[in-house]
């Protein structure tokens, strides 16, 4: 064994103690430097070479080198967590780039702007490729990462610069070719800023994007979203120029639909509602490969409604349940508030003597451009509550998951358990439209 400074690799956090790793040898707090030779340089590495069911590990203890061989059993996971590495950081100013639209004071982690190849293909982050170089196309080409989630927003060069803010952004239809020569399959996204890349621009961009051929998964068409904190003069999307992109964007994705024999672009619900269309049939979503890009989230909402009801007018008829006579106030997103008010008002008739008040949130925090039920802050919410409070007693208060991150606080920085102290409501946090019928 001889001495190395540890300055590469992977660190363990954790390691299962049937993990065939820790039965060749290898400990927590250990640096995994390479795999058969091949150098680590991140987990994604690590997760490649140790694909085999025999292979050689390097790592580092304490300042030494140290060697083992590995040997599984054909189906066994490696059984091990890493250290987070740091992440690559964004170095675009994006003229649309919601963080930079966010007031000061709230959580550090909210200002992080992630350019991280590898969350996109591990966590579905989308990234822009401005400054992956050759080597991170190469390293996407040789291990396999696929799919991965793009930021395009405008195929002209020059253009996407400018809404990148960065003159050094390469061509984007370039990198996307290079990628899909290689077999790796791309989700993208459109972010639209009406006087920017709309119109003849937002067309040249998606017919760019289709000419990937089977590359090309998804394209998802989002508006831009914007806060009372921006700097940069954009315009919001208004029923007006909503239609003329709905009627543009529909046009092509059912011309590609009929060529390939599936829909591959999307439109956003919120370019829907903003101009008052209909929203489409589960059929249209293809199995919602945008959903976190709010493509989808309507429908399906409206099609989990109508199966919890045929679900609960079949227990309540074998039950005989009764209804305990309360009245809650139901927290939602101005967006969503039309379809929430309706499941409100039959949750209401299917358990007489509930009452569900559907609440439409303003989003002052952020400004009223808002409107979606993900970017509710506490401060909004304690006001809508009080307001309430005024028209009688309040027997609880529902509010939507999304309004809390993975730790259970608001963007604003609350729990649940302080809004229920400050409100002096009880709250319950709502997944789903089925836990309605079931309130106690």
């Amino acid at each position: 064994m001889t001495t190395t400074n540890a300055t590469k690799g992977v660190v363990v956090a954790r390691l299962d103690r049937l993990s065939p790793l820790y039965e060749a040898g290898l400990r927590r707090g250990d640096r995994i430097v390479a795999v058969d030779g091949n150098v680590v340089v991140d987990e994604l590495d690590l997760r490649f070479f140790a694909a085999a069911q025999e292979f050689r590990l390097d790592a580092v203890r304490r300042g030494t080198a140290v060697s083992f061989g590995v040997t599984r059993s054909s189906g066994y996971t490696l059984g091990v967590e890493f250290r987070p590495a740091a992440i690559r950081r964004c170095a675009n100013r994006c003229i649309f780039c919601f963080i930079d639209q966010m007031p000061p004071g709230l959580r550090s982690g909210l200002y992080i702007k992630d350019e991280d190849l590898s969350h996109s293909f591990i966590n579905g982050n989308y990234v822009t490729l401005a400054g992956a170089r050759r080597a991170d196309l190469l390293k996407i080409a040789r291990l396999g990462l696929s799919p991965l989630f793009i930021s395009v927003h405008a195929t002209d060069t020059a253009l996407r610069r400018l809404m990148l803010g960065n003159r050094l952004a390469p061509d984007i239809g370039e990198q996307l070719l290079f990628l899909c020569e290689n077999n790796i399959r791309l989700h993208t996204q459109i972010v639209v800023c009406p006087g920017f890349n709309d119109g003849p621009v937002l067309e040249r961009t998606i017919r760019d994007l289709l000419s990937l051929r089977d590359g090309l998964l998804s394209i998802a068409v989002v508006p831009v979203g914007l806060t009372r904190f921006r700097r940069f003069p954009l315009q919001p999307v208004e029923r007006s120029n909503a239609a003329a992109i709905c009627s543009a964007v529909g046009r092509l994705s059912d011309r590609d639909r009929q060529r390939s024999g599936s829909r591959r672009v999307f439109l956003a619900d919120e370019f829907l509602l903003k101009a008052g269309l209909p929203i489409p049939p589960a059929g249209y979503y293809e199995g919602y490969p945008q959903i976190e890009n709010g493509v989808g989230l309507v429908r399906q909402l409206m099609d989990s409604w109508s199966s919890a009801k045929r679900g609960f007018r079949g227990q309540a008829a074998a039950s005989g349940r009764s209804a305990p006579g309360k009245r809650y106030f139901l927290a939602t997103s101005v967006s969503a508030f039309p379809y929430l008010k309706k499941i409100a008002l039959e949750a209401g008739r299917l358990r007489p003597g509930v009452t569900l008040e559907a609440t439409a949130i303003l989003n002052r925090f952020f400004g009223e451009s808002v409107t979606v039920a993900g970017l509710t802050c506490a401060a909004d919410l304690l006001r809508a509550i009080a307001g309430a409070k005024l028209n009688g007693r309040i027997d609880g208060a529902l509010l939507p998951a999304v309004m809390f991150n993975y730790a259970g606080f608001t963007l604003d920085g609350y729990s649940a358990a302080r809004i229920e102290r400050e409100s002096g409501v009880k709250v319950t946090i709502i997944g789903t439209v089925e836990e309605l019928l079931e309130l106690r």
